[in-house]
């Protein structure tokens, strides 16, 4: 995309205009990522404190019973739930750097497991769809950004953030069991 946008400004004679947005643009990322690094250093000393506490523990294995009956793990995939656990506690805290440990850990587990290499089981998809469309309970790094710019009240998206998640999540997983069903009969 880049690319194109660089060929279609030499072409319309605009390649000075498309420099100067490239260089300003590369200038503005530097500038939000060492803005937001106070936010991810707050955030990531709260997961910090939430693993020594207990509490991300403590979430976990809340997390346990219900996901058990949600997954459909093949042989020897089961042994990934407290990784799968840990990985989606800390996604809906809104801590999703500190969840990608736990997730890549999960995912290894589950394909390690599995009899066909090279093709993901319904557990690994389902997996894969809770993290990314993860309820967000605390979405942190958008109270962050909204912070930086300056919002007068940068957590009151937590509400609509929770809501717009929660029914993304349940599509999603609706989504994935009925795919997943379908396969059985197959």
């Amino acid at each position: 995309m880049l690319l194109v946008g660089i060929v279609y400004a030499a072409a319309t004679g605009q390649a000075e205009a498309a420099q100067r947005a490239l260089l300003s643009g590369g200038g503005q990322a530097v500038e939000l990522c060492i803005s937001l690094a106070g936010t991810y250093a707050f955030f990531g000393g709260v997961m910090g404190l939430m693993r020594e506490s207990g509490l991300a523990g403590g979430v976990a294995r809340r997390l346990e019973g219900p996901l058990s009956r949600l997954f459909r793990f093949e042989p020897g995939e089961e042994a990934a739930l407290p990784d799968v656990c840990m990985n989606l506690a800390a996604d809906m805290l809104g801590m999703g750097n500190a969840s990608t440990p736990a997730g890549l850990r999960a995912m290894r587990t589950m394909a390690a497991a599995k009899r066909e290499p090279g093709r993901a089981s319904s557990a690994m998809l389902l997996f894969l769809v809770l993290n990314t469309t993860s309820v967000q309970l605390l979405p942190a790094t958008m109270i962050g950004l909204r912070a930086q710019a300056g919002a007068a009240n940068p957590a009151d998206i937590v509400l609509p953030t929770l809501l717009a998640t929660a029914v993304s999540t349940a599509c999603g997983t609706g989504i994935c069991l009925l795919c997943a069903a379908r396969e059985r009969r197959r």
